[in-house]
Formats: structure tokens, C-alpha cells, sequence
């Protein structure tokens, strides 16, 4: 018996929606910056209000993205001039939600004296993009948060706008942070939060390599998404393991499955689940176990919901691309090198994958790759390319909108997150 996920509503308004985690000086996880748009506006939107549907987005988005972040994470929103004026942040938790500033709305009058009594009202206020050009210092007096954006500046620079932006009294967010070395400056110049490509690219190690532990779990997670694993061998690899029995009951005894008596065996657990959840739950249980740092854990987060999507599209076309269960592995195994600290192309050579399915992996531009670059865009909110992608590949929005949405409730569920209430 396989468990059926709930379905979003299908008249609701699609939204894409992507997060970027932002990270302490621990590099531990403060919060996340919300990334979204109506999934109209990846085409054209056809609305008579831009104001109202930009804050029903921001409504709906936030609800959707939040699910499985813990209460204690921040969300930052972008809010355009209209939404400030509006007072349209009211609606939203003041305990977790911070109003950003973007660096295109000007420091008038009437805005100020918006943004203000939005911080009267106990909201965190944080200006976006600031780069050190004149004509902010009326945000920058009442900002608690001011992001930078480093990228591009040269470390002179980067000194420059921090040591000008000393005199207020506000905590600084260093944003697209894209390397080592423009962390490590802006760690020194008293930094206290950190965003950017950094946080999510590989940073290859000289001289590692993937320890025999590793290897033999990637060999198993691709082992796992085969039609003809067998049930039996599979009920055999958790039996052994005292951690993946207690972490099996666990999950399958959780209130998402709302049972009404608790299941107290492996053999129950596994009769109830179905073959193909047990496979998957597995395979993502294996990958978050590579490592267990908070760092770590976002990406395995963002494969396991790139798997799951991927999947999802499969199984709601008519003509898949590939199988299911290959979907599902091009998406869970894109953050390996990341994870693991190893080019690519290295991991590739251990891993008994498809040569379409490794090399669209290492970054060759077959039709795998174009699936995969499309969850890619997606986590990252590049929706110019989510745009050519859908249209190129001939995808309905709505469709994969959904999908999308379908795939975070998954992952939040299998990777036992804690859920937002």
C-alpha cells in the first residue's frame, strides 16, 4: 500500500516559488530570502491589478516556500514601492518575516514615512543591494539589515562600503557571495550573515577522494532506483542497520501518515509503505547521511526536491523522457560534487549511472541536462530561463507549478523537516 501525497488545489493560482538560504557566521541557517513569481508572469500575466496580484503571490508564496522551515528561521520578502505604501507586510508574522527594501525603490518622502511605521509596528526592515551609491542614507538610518551586494567588487571596495556603512546601526548581510575569499574578507570586516552561489557551489578539495563509505552508498542509492531491486533485499539492508530501523518507524509512525495504531515492526513498515516509497525514502535517507552539516543538509534538501520534481514530471507526461526512477536520480545526485567536495566528472567514474544521465551530471548539454537545468532555474528564481525552458520543452505551467509544489511537501515529509505551524 502506497500512501498518497495531498494534492495542492488545482483551481488555485500557480506559483513557482524558489529560496535561497542565508547562513550565520557558523555557517549555520539564519533564515531564507523568498524568490517567486505568479507562474502567468513566466509568460505574460494577464491581470488588471499588478498590485493586488503581486501581494496575492507574496501571500500564497510565502505559505508554500515556508512549509518545513522551523520557527525559528527568518524569511526575507522583497516589497516593491506599491506594497510599501500599502502597508501589505501587516499581513504577514513580524516574528519571522523581514521587509526588504529593493535598491529600485526611491528614498522619497511618503515611502520613508511607509517604511517607518512598518517598523513601528515590529518588523525587521533590510535594504537590498546596496552597493555604496549616494541617495540611501534615508534607508540607512532606519535599516536594521543592509545586504551588500559583493559580487564583482574588489576587495578594496568591498572595505569601503562596510567601513561607510559603520556609522549606522545596522547588521550587515554580505549577498552573492560567489567565493572563499570574499567570505572569509567579509567574515573579517564583522559580517553576520552570508548569501550567495558560494554556499551551494563545489568547492573542490586537492587530494580528496570519496571515502569506501560513500561509495557504497551512492552505489546503493542508484541500486535503488532500479524496476528490479528486490523487496526482500531491501527489507534486509534496514533490518541490519539499528539506525534505519528506528528511523523507518519513526517516519512511517509520523502524523503526516496519521495512522491510527502504531506500527511497531519493520516487516509492517515496510508491507505498509510499498516497495517504491521504501526505495525512495532510502535513497534520501543514505544521501542526507554523507553530511550532516547544516550547509550540507540544504543541499541535500534541494536534490531531494529536484529528484522528486523531476519524477513528478515523468510520471504526468504522456512521453516521458527517461523512466521515473531515472528522473528522479538526475535530480537527487545533481549536488553530489557540492556535497562531497569532488569534481563531477570524478564522482561520475564510480557511479554505475547511464552515459546520457553522468554526462548531463558533468554538465553536457544533451536533453537530460535541459530537465535538469529546468529544476536548476526553478531553485534558483531565474525565471527568464524557467520561461524558455517551459516553452521549449512544450510544459504547461500550471502543471509544473504544481509538481513543484507537490515536490517540497514530499521532501519536507521524507527528510522528517520540522513543519511550519
Amino acid at each position: 500500500m502506497t500512501l498518497a501525497i495531498p494534492e495542492p488545489d488545482l483551481n488555485y493560482q500557480p506559483i513557482f516559488v524558489a529560496r535561497q538560504p542565508i547562513f550565520t557566521i557558523a555557517e549555520e541557517i539564519w533564515g531564507y530570502e523568498l524568490l517567486f513569481r505568479h507562474s502567468e508572469l513566466v509568460a505574460h500575466a494577464q491581470v488588471t491589478d499588478e498590485v493586488i496580484a503581486t501581494a496575492k503571490v507574496i501571500a500564497d508564496g510565502f505559505s508554500i516556500a515556508t512549509t518545513g522551515v522551523g520557527q525559528d528561521k527568518k524569511i526575507l520578502i522583497n516589497f516593491p514601492p506599491q506594497l510599501l505604501l500599502q502597508q501589505t507586510a501587516l499581513s504577514l508574522p513580524k516574528d519571522i518575516c523581514i521587509i526588504e527594501i529593493l535598491e529600485t525603490v526611491k528614498a522619497e518622502t511618503e515611502i520613508i514615512t511607509a517604511c517607518k511605521k512598518i517598523k513601528q509596528d515590529g518588523y525587521v526592515l533590510a535594504l537590498d543591494d546596496f552597493i555604496g551609491e549616494p541617495g540611501f542614507e534615508p534607508f540607512l538610518e532606519i535599516a536594521d539589515i543592509v545586504k551588500v551586494d559583493v559580487l564583482g567588487l574588489k576587495p578594496p571596495e568591498i572595505i569601503k562600503i562596510s567601513q561607510q556603512l559603520g556609522r549606522y546601526r545596522c547588521k550587515l548581510l554580505a549577498e552573492k557571495v560567489e567565493d572563499r575569499a570574499t567570505y572569509q574578507l567579509t567574515k573579517s570586516l564583522g559580517y553576520s550573515y552570508f548569501q550567495g552561489y558560494f554556499f551551494s557551489k563545489p568547492e573542490t578539495i586537492k587530494g580528496r577522494k570519496i571515502s569506501t563509505e560513500n561509495i557504497g552508498k551512492m552505489q546503493l542509492m542508484q541500486e535503488l532506483a532500479d524496476d528490479d531491486f528486490e523487496l526482500k533485499k531491501l527489507a534486509g539492508i534496514i533490518a541490519n542497520d539499528i539506525s534505519l530501523s528506528y528511523r523507518l518507524l519513526k517516519h512511517i509512525n509520523s502524523s503526516f501518515y496519521a495512522l491510527q495504531q502504531k506500527i511497531q515492526s519493520i516487516a509492517q513498515a515496510i508491507t505498509l509503505l510499498g516497495s517504491e516509497s521504501l526505495r525512495q525514502w532510502l535513497a534520501v535517507v543514505l544521501l542526507s547521511d554523507i553530511d550532516h552539516r547544516p550547509k550540507a543538509q540544504e543541499l541535500v534538501f534541494t536534490a531531494v526536491c529536484r529528484g522528486r520534481f523531476l519524477e513528478l514530471i515523468a510520471k504526468n507526461l504522456s512521453v516521458p523522457p527517461y523512466k521515473k526512477e531515472t528522473m528522479f536520480i538526475l535530480g537527487l545526485f545533481s549536488n553530489l560534487d557540492s556535497l562531497l567536495g569532488l569534481n563531477m566528472m570524478e564522482i561520475m567514474t564510480e557511479m554505475p549511472l547511464p552515459v546520457e544521465i553522468k554526462d548531463a551530471l558533468c554538465g553536457s548539454k544533451n536533453n537530460a541536462y535541459h530537465w535538469l537545468t529546468l529544476a536548476v532555474a526553478i531553485d534558483n528564481g531565474d525565471w527568464p530561463q524557467v520561461k524558455e525552458i517551459l516553452a521549449r520543452l512544450s510544459l504547461d505551467s500550471k502543471k509544473i507549478s504544481i509538481s513543484h509544489i507537490q515536490a517540497k511537501i514530499w521532501s519536507v515529509r521524507v527528510l522528517d523537516r520540522p513543519h511550519q505551524t
